[in-house]
């Protein structure tokens, strides 16, 4: 691989686990948050809330993982 090549690979990297998993995190931090308040309603579904809000930030993150991994294999022709 050359050294423009290895530039490429890591600025894609760089960018989809950086930028794109952060704004990615935040928004399915944020929806989950959202979706506990309506789905654990009551004092007393804070596990609840907790485990739906940590689902919602692991969505996100898993949804920048995979749009980055789409982007490598388009740059490396693994179609």
């Amino acid at each position: 691989m050359s050294g423009k090549s290895e530039t490429a690979v890591s600025d894609i990297i760089s960018k989809g686990l950086l930028e794109r998993g952060v704004q990615y995190a935040a928004i399915g931090f944020t929806t989950g948050l959202m979706a506990s308040l309506v789905l654990a309603a009551g004092g007393r579904g804070t596990a609840s809330r907790k485990a739906i809000t940590a689902f919602g930030t692991g969505i996100g993150i898993g949804s920048a993982w995979t749009k980055t991994n789409i982007e490598l294999e388009e740059m490396l022709g693994k179609n």
